[in-house]
C-alpha cells in the first residue's frame, strides 16, 4: 500500500488511525485532512489506495465529500471507509455508509481497523 488519506476533524482521532496504520504499514504515506473539503483535494492530487472518512465534520461533510469522490472519474474507485459513532443514525452517517465500501464504527480497537482496511483492500484487488 502506498498511502491512506484519513478525513476526521477530530485530531485525537487523526493521531490514532495515524499510530495504527504506521504500525501496520510502516511504508505507507498516512494523509490527513480535517474536513471533506481537504479531504477532496488531497484525494485528487495523491490517489490513496484507501480513504477512512469521517460523516460529521465542519465545512463539507463525510457524506458529500464520498459522493463527490464517487462522481468523479479519478477517485470513484478508491475504497472508502465510513468511521462513525456506532450508536449515531443520523442521515449523514446512513448516507456515508450507503456509499462506502465498509464502515468502522468509533470507538474502534487496532484489530478492527486493520481488518476493515485490509478487507475492503482485498475486494478492490480481487475486482481488479
Amino acid at each position: 500500500m502506498k498511502a491512506v488519506l484519513v478525513v476526521d476533524d477530530n485530531t485525537a482521532v487523526r493521531m490514532v488511525l495515524n499510530d495504527f496504520l504506521t504500525m501496520a504499514y510502516p511504508t505507507a504515506r498516512i494523509l490527513q485532512a480535517e474536513n471533506g473539503a481537504d479531504g477532496l483535494v488531497l484525494a485528487h492530487e495523491e490517489h490513496p489506495d484507501v480513504v477512512l472518512m469521517d460523516a460529521e465534520m465542519p465545512v463539507l461533510d463525510g457524506f458529500t465529500a464520498a459522493k463527490k469522490l464517487r462522481e468523479a472519474d479519478d477517485t470513484k474507485s478508491i475504497p472508502i471507509i465510513a468511521i462513525s459513532s456506532g450508536a449515531s443514525n443520523n442521515e449523514l452517517v446512513t448516507g456515508l455508509r450507503s456509499i462506502a465500501d465498509d464502515s468502522l464504527p468509533k470507538p474502534f480497537t487496532a484489530d478492527q481497523l486493520l481488518q476493515t482496511v485490509s478487507g475492503v483492500l482485498s475486494k478492490r484487488m480481487v475486482l481488479s
